[in-house]
């Protein structure tokens, strides 16, 4: 499967149809965090095998709300508003987003039809990828490879139900609990109503919650070309979006000069307290120094490389060889099985052929749709 192919796997999109309440599957509350005080982390279940949500985050001030990241749904938004409302009755006032994958976004209607006077604000690149091109990079998702998932789950149910044994019926339940998810996720991603910024900046806009000061901020081109963060300085809090993913950050489509830059500038404000993209809060700045250090590395591996007139596969396989590559890379992923795989894919395959290209001619802004 090639690279394009497994991005629309993980950035199935949108169009334009319902989903009646009988067909939603059984799914449990958000998990909620306070890492401090105001400052509320949600994590939303997996879709199944299908997807899954980034972190969403409420900041509560004074006079308001701002929400950071509304989810890939809008059932999950929903989901989170409801949380949201048990801590605080105040309005949000704000949603800012930070990039423009569809799992970070899609549920931003919710917001907008709850709080009429919401300013939604991102980075003006993400609100012109939003506006169009991603949503044309997702159709492909929505429009053949999901709906032929399904079929093949289908199948896969009609096959077991076939066969009489107590363990083919099982596998069948199972199976058909699995089908009704991957039916309500393609249900909810065709009912979205694209839902974009009314507010967009370049560089600082600075939101003031009562006596609580939130920085939005955007450095140089990372996993975007319009990454937007929050940074808290009385808090010493920072608000990542993928930037940084704990334990492996998504690096498809990257820009990996300015990812490094920015990474750097994050580094440099010594933050207390990181919220990632996806997985856990942390706290302190290892994990950011450690995937710095990590694409600094494989950056100028590629260089290396390339002057040397070879290509990415034996810059990876040198990098697979080096043995503080490999130290950097358990301290990542903590040795679990799982996370080593998506961090070759993620982390190795991905950066690099983006590395690569980078090293050939400048990266422009558009989304790749080749396939």
């Amino acid at each position: 499967m090639s690279i394009l192919a497994l991005a629309v796997a993980s950035l199935l999109a949108c169009a334009q149809s319902q989903i009646t309440t009988e067909s939603r599957p059984s799914r449990p509350a958000p998990t909620h965090a306070e890492p401090l005080p105001g400052i509320h982390v949600f994590s939303t279940a997996p879709y199944g095998d299908v997807g899954l949500d980034g972190n969403s985050i409420a900041i509560v001030g004074d006079d308001g709300i701002l929400v950071f990241d509304s989810n890939g749904t809008p059932d999950a938004a929903q989901a989170v508003l409801s949380e949201i409302r048990k801590i605080s009755r105040a309005p949000v006032r704000y949603l800012v987003h930070s990039h423009w994958h569809w799992d970070h976004w899609y549920g931003a209607e919710v917001y907008a039809r709850e709080f009429p006077g919401l300013t939604l604000i991102a980075h003006e690149k993400t609100r012109e990828l939003m506006a169009g091109p991603a949503i044309e990079f997702n159709r492909p998702g929505l429009e053949r490879d999901l709906p032929a998932h399904i079929a093949a789950v289908e199948k896969a149910v009609a096959d077991r139900r076939a066969d009489s044994g107590a363990a083919d019926q099982k596998d069948a339940a199972a199976l058909e609990r699995h089908l009704a998810m991957d039916r309500w996720f393609l249900q909810q991603k065709r009912g979205v109503h694209p839902t974009l910024p009314n507010l967009t900046f370049r560089d600082r806009l600075t939101i003031h919650l009562g006596g609580r000061s939130v920085e939005v901020r955007h450095e140089e081109r990372a996993i975007t070309p319009g990454d937007a963060y929050l940074w808290l300085p009385a808090e010493k809090a920072l608000v990542a979006g993928d930037l940084l993913i704990y334990p492996v950050t998504f690096a498809l489509f990257c820009y990996p000069s300015g990812w490094i830059a920015t990474l750097r500038k994050l580094e440099a404000l010594r933050p207390d307290v990181v919220i990632p993209g996806h997985g856990a809060t942390l706290r302190g700045s290892e994990h950011l120094a450690l995937t710095r250090e990590l694409l600094e590395r494989e950056l100028a591996a590629a260089r290396e490389t390339k002057a040397a007139g070879e290509g990415q596969e034996p810059c990876k396989k040198r990098l697979l060889g080096d043995p503080k590559f490999c130290e950097l890379r358990k301290k990542i992923t903590g040795g679990d099985a799982s996370a080593e795989a998506t961090f070759e894919l993620y982390l190795v395959d991905w950066f690099l052929s983006r590395a690569f290209a980078e090293l050939e001619a400048p990266l422009d802004d558009g989304i790749p749709t080749e396939r």
